[in-house]
């Protein structure tokens, strides 16, 4: 158990993942017996904020560590939560003598965000490198990794005025046909929950009619689309066919320059259900094998083969979809160094346009955290090989990163990153990680975004993830989103 002193405990929000990062899970208490103990000091000293760590165990003192930095009162508040996460970081890699992190204090989703505005203040990539490492703690090739991604960004990120303007649309589907090992998105078994696909679908149609309608009378234009889910591909020809039919004369324009969908399962890609998605103007399809070992494949629940990948891409490839991008997951149960690289091989044969690396990360509502003593998980160092691998093969079919996110509790604390070839930077993922633009929301468990183009600032809304509450709530969340689009642009 670790200790924490008043102030700490106050800060416990702030600090907690800092700790776990040093000694993963440990309990945080104020009362009783404790291994070590944590005092935290905070404060303001003429023009300097400051704070500092002491770290104790049997009423020793172990390590102190102090930092400041000059006081700007607008940015007040978020930089002493910034000073006491670096302080309480350095105090316990003093003691342990270790750093766990290539990220430093930097634990939250969006990383680049912090090189934005940085960016918009007109700073160099040097500057901001280096402060990334003296303010944040971050290895130099992460801060240069997220500097450079950011750089690569900024022609797409849009202006106030063009923000005020365009939105991009994401729409859940929650099915899939089966529910794999590590998945916590909203999903459902869509053989054990075929009863509800069409008042899902029904309340989907009406939804996307009626935020369509309300989009065209606030002149408004969809710059981007993404269905994905669930695997949205996992409906039958008819129902996706009508689903493709009401996005297009309800959302999708001449002004759209992006229609992803997520074609995730390849078993649930036929020549059928691809022509249908080429008939109606997808540009960019995701085929996500995860691994390309036989024996992962079936640990995690896919239920398809290797086969079945080659020949989904095979017939994607006669339709000419303008990008296929496929996923890889880092760290699957039981995989190693040469899992990865066999599947990085298999990978680079089909030649996508887009390579999106994830690291395993055990998510509270998975089947994996729940069954974790079955399934051996890659050590830190082997999952840094796996991920380097990787980056190596995505670098040979000349793709660079384009966006990038990090979630909590990703083996070897790595982080997700989206390669591209030039020209197939896709332009939802970034606007949805950077969070410059709208993004509404439609189907089960879609989040909708609603951006202040003159802040940056934005409110997160949220359907039901569950299908059957989304349909009886649907009136409901038609009039919340209403409400936000009469106040765009």
């Amino acid at each position: 158990m670790i200790g924490l002193s008043p102030l700490a405990e106050e800060y416990k929000g702030t600090i907690q993942d800092i700790i776990w990062l040093f000694y993963p899970g440990a309990q945080l208490v104020t009362d009783g017996e404790k291994d070590l103990f944590i005092q935290l000091s905070l404060g303001e000293q003429g023009r300097l904020l400051w704070a500092e760590a002491q770290l104790y165990a049997a009423g020793s003192a172990l390590a102190q560590r102090e930092v400041g930095e000059p006081l700007q009162p607008a940015e007040a508040p978020n930089e002493q939560k910034r000073l006491a996460r670096l302080a309480v970081y350095q105090v316990l890699a003093s003691f342990t003598g270790k750093s766990p992190s290539p990220w430093g204090i930097m634990t939250g989703i969006r990383p680049t965000k912090v090189v934005h505005r940085l960016m918009d203040l007109g700073w160099s990539r040097e500057q901001i490198a280096d402060y990334l490492q003296e303010k944040y703690a971050l290895l130099s090739a992460k801060a240069s990794l997220i500097t450079s991604i950011a750089a690569s960004q900024r022609p797409f990120l849009l202006s106030p005025e063009q923000a005020a303007k365009m939105v991009a649309i994401y729409i859940g589907i929650p099915f899939c046909p089966t529910r794999c090992l590590y998945c916590s998105f909203p999903s459902y078994s869509i053989n054990k929950h075929r009863a509800m696909v069409v008042p899902f679908l029904q309340a989907l149609l009406e939804e996307i009619r009626v935020v369509g309608e309300a989009l065209r009378s606030r002149g408004l234009i969809v710059q981007s689309l993404y269905l994905g889910g669930g695997t949205p591909t996992s409906l039958t020809g008819s129902q996706l066919k009508q689903l493709l039919q009401a996005i297009n004369l309800h959302l999708r324009s001449e002004a759209t320059v992006e229609y992803t969908v997520e074609g995730g399962r390849p078993d649930t890609l036929n020549e059928e259900i691809l022509g249908l998605l080429h008939q109606y103007g997808v540009s960019r399809l995701s085929i996500n094998p995860q691994s390309m070992n036989q024996k992962t494949l079936e640990a995690i629940g896919r239920s398809h083969s290797v086969e079945d990948i080659y020949q989904a891409v095979e017939v994607a490839r006669r339709f000419s979809f303008h990008t296929i991008n496929m996923d890889v997951i880092i760290g699957l149960p039981g995989e190693t160094r040469e899992d990865v690289a066999h599947t990085m091989r298999c990978l680079a044969t089909l030649q996508p346009e887009n390579l999106t690396v994830h690291a395993l990360a055990l998510k509270r509502a998975s089947h994996l955290k729940q069954r974790l003593a079955e399934f051996p998980l890659a050590q830190a160092n082997e999952a840094t090989a796996m991920w380097q691998e990787a980056a190596r093969v995505a670098d040979e079919l000349g793709m660079t990163p384009y966006y990038m996110y990090r979630q909590k509790q990703m083996v070897g604390n790595l982080e997700n990153i989206g390669y591209a070839l030039p020209g197939h930077q896709c332009i939802y993922n970034i606007q949805m990680i950077e969070e410059r633009q709208t993004i509404i929301g439609l189907g089960v468990g879609a989040g909708s975004k609603w951006v202040d183009p003159r802040t940056w600032t934005l409110v997160n809304e949220y359907n039901a993830k569950e299908p059957r509450q989304y349909v009886d709530r649907l009136e409901q969340y038609l009039e919340r989103k209403i409400k936000h689009i009469e106040n765009l642009g």
